[in-house]
């Protein structure tokens, strides 16, 4: 970077030596053309007197001299008690910005102080302490403003950029990006040309030019991050264009409003490319591996307040060097005239500056920011990081060389605001050699730390609901766009897959609250009970008559359930059915032989027995086949001659022995469900405490806590395979009702590999039928029976995946192909979700959204309320336990 080049003599009065401004300059020029009037000499445009200041380094910034900041300040002259690190001496040296003084180049004699100026931190400008005062002056106005006529004085925004880890883009991708952003490019107009051809080297101060654009690496012990610096206008059109070359990338606006640790030492260099300004540096083709590697692996070793940037400041070059290096070409290529010799030139020496002029071209500046806590340490970094840009050289063409910046206000101004030196001549890179020097990383660069995408996002189908069930909110490339599911889709079903602390549970519950406010009528399984109590509290009053709460930890009052109530034949074979294949999934899940005919026969002849007297119960069962005499008097009572003649003949001929092979192992293991007084007074029940038919019919609110930690696991898994068949028998039981009449209702399943049997896969292919749509939720796809799984996969029609495992995302990939990968599936945040989603009866494409926490986190609650809807329920639904024990007591004759 330029530091101590003087004014041209063309912009100082010859007299007074002073300065002319820029506005007065572009103003000069502008009014000459305008008046037709040829110029010629720099005294027609610069007029006696000038204003005395001249334009900073840092490009657009009109910089002032402090001049209040002595060099007394920065060393050792400074009184012991009042050394810049003293605490007291900072409180009495406030920070403060000259509000008038003109900053003149080194060579530029003196200007006399203004009186109303402000004290500047006594810091060197080494310090990190200085470069973070100046950053926050800067963060106050957005990355330093001033004023808005100045050329180049626009606010600039910090944008980050990641990329999923498996991305297999190429640095092809790279060049495309920077090709595309040279149409910011201004055309020079009539000013332009006239400045520049009186006076070439004002050619950066009187271009319409763009901002410049700074391509950055950030590093720190944490992570490496990849961000780029632009104007605030441009900051849309320069999104665009990276996700037109990566469009995976995940672009947010960065707050930077810290740079540097409280202490350090900083250091810069900037590099110089040695060799014609068409000559090329090796390009990413020539390269065996990604050219980032060398440079993310240095910096992906700092440690503590070590801190790292790279700036590669671009902006669009004219085409002036192109014609240098095509003349160049020609000139070499053609033949000698008038007998004189030419120098030979290699031949790839040609086709190397043939192939960069073919690209359009970057003027650019590369930096290198390094602070450490203390100079030997941030001048090991600067060394490793330089020696990184040795792979980039070409010794017969072009070599970078790098040159320590020298510190001072105006050049920490410029750096920090991603701009050009006022003054220089700068590299130029096509945009080959551009994206050989800067890209973003993909699957070949295999450092670590670098800030990857977590995972991937993608863009809501264009046919979205406005209207039904809120899901949550898609977020994509600054758009968010609320996600809704119709109620004609939700009769479908929904899975929902998610392990725990993912945001699942929360997701269900506010899709049942929602349900539970528009009036509709559900039931919710709950093998934690933490959800169900949470939405007690958010029944608004004028449901409370609605809520069934199914407590069975409540001793005092329970609920009863009657497997054996049924209305018609078919409903008894249903339950019957059902209650085999819970024998099936609690005694013998692999169906090892340990259930088995024999058994199975027995418990359909026994339950048959028992329903031919109403008001008989489970209790009533285990009595028949563990009780001769009290079978004896039930056997009367049999209509079915099939079912009697099980007993008559088949179990009269029976040993003992033989009965207590074929049922001990049942009865061993359904005893304690009879033996335990919290379970005997729930199915010792003769009449149950709630229809499910008249809930679904009226569209009641039915809330099991089926808590673990309270009733225990067995008994939990019992009861809601309990619960589900009986819920599938009353859907299918209003076949008698014509399809129109048939009210929707919504049974959410937590955990639901605990309650799910062969019949589950019944009712996920039959219920829609009925109007029961069910929205099931698990932790691990391992925990379904395959018949089980088959039938979700099959008949499923909207899926949620929030963040899983491998196993599971190896098998859940394939539900979200093209779009999501495993690692996108297994990397998910709290409350991300990758959807299927069922639109119109059509599967859509994969999309990505997030749960709406704030909406969840602020649903409304009265504990108090809630409390109260409990009390009616149980005082409405339960019975007194010693009535209950002192029933059971008479028809089991105890």
């Amino acid at each position: 970077m330029p530091t101590d080049n003087p004014m041209p003599q063309q912009f100082l009065n010859t007299t007074s030596t002073r300065p002319m401004s820029i506005e007065e300059s572009r103003k000069r020029i502008q009014s000459l053309v305008n008046a037709g009037k040829k110029v010629t000499n720099h005294s027609d445009i610069v007029p006696d007197h000038v204003e005395p200041r001249v334009v900073g380094l840092a490009r657009g910034v009109d910089q002032r001299v402090p001049t209040s900041f002595t060099p007394s300040q920065l060393r050792d002259d400074v009184p012991a008690e009042k050394k810049p690190e003293d605490p007291q001496y900072e409180q009495k040296t406030p920070s403060i910005q000259t509000k008038e003084a003109p900053l003149m180049p080194p060579s530029t004699s003196a200007v006399e102080p203004v009186t109303d100026a402000k004290v500047e931190p006594a810091y060197p400008f080494n310090d990190a302490r200085y470069w973070n005062h100046v950053w926050s002056e800067m963060y106050e106005d957005k990355l330093l403003t001033t004023e808005p006529a100045r050329i180049g004085s626009e606010k600039k925004v910090v944008l980050l950029v990641s990329l999923p880890q498996d991305n297999e883009i190429e640095i092809a991708a790279a060049e495309q990006m920077f090709a595309s952003l040279t149409g910011l490019t201004n055309k020079p107009n009539k000013v332009f040309n006239v400045a520049v051809g009186l006076f070439p080297q004002t050619e950066i101060l009187f271009k319409n030019p763009t901002d410049s654009i700074s391509f950055e690496i950030s590093a720190n012990e944490e992570r490496i991050s990849f961000q780029v610096v632009v104007a605030k206008k441009w900051a849309d059109y320069v999104e665009r264009q990276i996700h037109g070359a990566y469009p995976d990338a995940e672009i947010s606006e960065a707050d930077e409003t810290t740079l540097f640790p409280e202490q350090g030492s900083v250091h810069v260099h900037e590099f110089e490319l040695k060799g014609k300004v068409f000559y090329p540096i090796r390009m990413y083709d020539e390269f065996e591996v990604d050219t980032l590697n060398a440079l993310t692996s240095v910096v992906s070793k700092l440690t503590g307040d070590e801190r790292v940037v790279l700036q590669v400041v671009t902006q669009p070059a004219d085409d002036v060097w192109r014609k240098r290096g095509q003349h160049f070409v020609q000139l070499a290529q053609s033949p000698a005239t008038d007998g004189q010799k030419k120098a030979s030139i290699d031949p790839a020496v040609l086709e190397a500056v043939t192939k960069k002029v073919s690209r359009a071209g970057y003027r650019i500046v590369i930096r290198v920011i390094v602070c450490a806590p203390n100079d030997e340490a941030s001048q090991i970094i600067m060394q490793n990081i330089l020696g990184s840009f040795d792979q980039y050289s070409l010794p017969h063409l072009a070599i970078f060389e790098d040159k320590p910046v020298k510190l001072n206000p105006q050049n920490v101004a410029t750096i920090l605001n991603r701009s050009f030196p006022q003054w220089g001549n700068y590299p130029v890179l096509n945009t080959t050699e551009l994206a050989t020097v800067f890209h973003f990383p993909s699957i070949e660069v295999k450092t670590p730390r670098i800030a990857w995408l977590r995972t991937r996002t993608s863009a809501p189908p264009t046919n979205i609901p406005k209207e039904g069930l809120f899901l949550g909110k898609s977020e994509f490339r600054n758009s968010v766009i609320d996600v809704h599911i119709l109620r004609s889709d939700r009769r479908r079903h929904m899975y929902t897959i998610g392990q725990t602390g993912s945001g699942k549970s929360e997701f269900l519950k506010h899709m049942a609250y929602q349900d539970i406010i528009n009036g509709e009528g559900l039931a919710f399984i709950d093998p934690h009970g933490e959800t169900v109590e949470d939405l007690l509290a958010m029944v608004p009053k004028e449901r409370a008559e609605d809520v069934v709460y199914f407590n069975p930890s409540d001793y005092d009052r329970p609920m009863g359930i009657n497997i054996l109530e049924a209305d018609t034949e078919e409903q008894k074979h249903q339950a019957i059915n059902s209650f085999i294949s819970l024998l099936y999934k609690l005694y013998d899940p692999n169906r090892t032989g340990m259930v088995g005919p024999q058994l199975e026969r027995a418990v359909r002849n026994v339950m048959l027995t028992a329903m031919s007297e109403p008001g008989n119960t489970l209790i009533e069962v285990l009595k028949l086949l563990t009780n001769p005499k009290f079978a004896e008097k039930k056997i009367p009572l049999i209509d079915d001659p099939m079912v009697k003649s099980y007993w008559t003949e088949q179990i009269a001929q029976t040993s003992d022995a033989q009965k207590s092979e074929t049922l001990g192992y049942f009865v061993s293991k359904f005893d304690r469900f009879v033996t335990e007084k919290l379970m005997r007074n729930i199915i010792g029940q003769s009449r149950s405490a709630f229809k499910f038919r008249d809930i679904m019919d009226n569209k009641k609110i039915f809330l099991a806590n089926l808590s673990k930690g309270k009733i225990g696991e067995e008994n939990s898994t019992f009861l809601g395979l309990l619960l589900v068949p009986r819920i599938l028998v009353a859907a299918m039981s209003r076949a008698e009702l014509k399809p129109e009449d048939r009210k929707d209702f919504y049974l959410y399943v937590d955990e639901f590999q605990n309650f799910s049997t062969p019949d589950f896969a019944e009712i996920l292919a039959e219920a829609r039928k009925y109007r029961l749509n069910l929205i099931v939720a698990n932790q691990y796809i391992a925990q379904i029976q395959e018949d089980i799984r088959n039938a979700v996969f099959g008949n499923v029609g909207t899926m949620c995946s929030f963040r899983i495992g491998a196993d599971d995302a190896e098998y859940m990939e394939k539900q979200f192909d093209p779009v999501f990968s495993q690692r996108d599936l297994i990397n998910l945040g709290i409350g991300e979700v990758s959807t299927r989603l069922l639109i119109e009866g059509q599967p859509s494409r994969p999309f990505s959204f997030k749960t709406d926490w704030e909406i969840i986190k602020n649903l409304p609650r009265n504990e108090k309320v809630g409390e109260v809807i409990k009390e009616i329920s149980r005082l409405k639904y339960g019975r007194d336990r010693r009535v209950i024990e002192s029933e059971i007591a008479v028809r089991a004759e105890f």
